[in-house]
């Protein structure tokens, strides 16, 4: 296939474009400027461009990764995640019929109506959701707007894992855990590593029908099971757990969009189904946790 990607030097894009051209894809990138981001990407076999028009009716599928979690403007909000990638998916289907991969998140559904959990997502598009962030709220207004168009998919990511990550809660949460450090809390909540949400891409610029799906691994985690893997990964032990109470987040939670979602997460169950992409997209997600923070671990540089 030939995928042109939107925000593939970010955290969840560059895994893709990594494990896409590892599977023999024809890979473009747009971006914006020539950075280590992009240098590093184009070192492997990816295909910078600065200037996406004259390549939108030659591709067999369009991914769009941009969020706009690191800005507090709304008006970014809602350009990065609603107009942006409508307008992009305007120009792509006046002149191709493939595919339209919006990469949205459980943002969307983190004031969901539902008791039922796991979460699945079998009624209709957006029922019963009620996000309470401004990143959940433009997701879903994003993705009202991809549903209008002949030949998309939406997929929804939880907490997303594994190495290139610019985040700093995975620098923190590495860093602990190679200083044997842990944080003890069992609320269930749904995480899936870069492994498997590229995996689900790739399955979903084949798929022949339009629909939105969660994206999950196998089995739900907590801080404990995640710290627990961790260790393995590095052949270490944790020496010191430290119990972690959400209340210790709940008064920043208002300062930023990612505490206010991490609080959200880790204080209630988001766990959520795969079931759904298993039956239509044929997804199976890949038990690789131990592996992936093995990578994140060279990554940073812990072995």
């Amino acid at each position: 296939m030939k995928i042109l990607t939107f925000g593939g030097t970010g955290f969840v894009g560059s895994n893709f474009v990594r494990y896409a051209i590892s599977k023999g894809h024809d890979v473009l990138v747009y971006a914006r400027s020539m950075n280590d981001y992009t240098k590093a990407l184009q070192n492997i076999g990816a295909n910078i461009v600065f200037s996406y028009d004259n390549y939108l009716k030659d591709i067999d599928c369009l991914v769009y990764f941009i969020g706009a979690m690191w800005t507090k403007d709304p008006r970014e909000f809602e350009y990065l995640q609603v107009q942006f990638p409508t307008e992009i998916g305007r120009k792509f289907f006046q002149v191709n019929s493939g595919k339209f991969v919006y990469i949205s998140s459980i943002g969307v559904s983190e004031n969901i109506e539902s008791k039922e959990r796991p979460i699945a997502e079998e009624s209709p598009h957006g029922e019963g959701l009620k996000p309470n962030t401004l990143h959940g709220i433009t997701k879903l207004e994003g993705e009202r707007n991809i549903s209008k168009f002949p030949n998309y998919v939406i997929l929804r990511f939880p907490i997303v894992y594994g190495p290139y990550s610019r985040i700093l809660m995975w620098r923190a949460f590495m860093w602990l855990v190679s200083h044997g450090i842990g944080l003890k809390n069992d609320n269930m909540f749904s995480v899936v590593s870069t492994r498997n949400t590229s995996k689900a891409i790739e399955l979903a610029c084949k798929y022949k029908r339009s629909d939105y799906f969660y994206i999950t691994d196998k089995e739900p985690a907590n801080l404990t099971s995640l710290f627990s893997d961790a260790v393995k990964a590095i052949n270490r032990e944790i020496r010191s757990w430290l119990p972690f109470s959400v209340k210790l987040i709940e008064p920043f939670k208002s300062s930023h969009e990612m505490l206010k979602m991490a609080y959200d997460v880790l204080s209630r169950e988001l766990v959520y189904s795969y079931k759904k992409a298993e039956r239509e997209l044929n997804y199976i997600p890949e038990d690789v946790r131990i592996e992936t923070f093995k990578e994140m671990a060279k990554y940073y540089k812990i072995i």
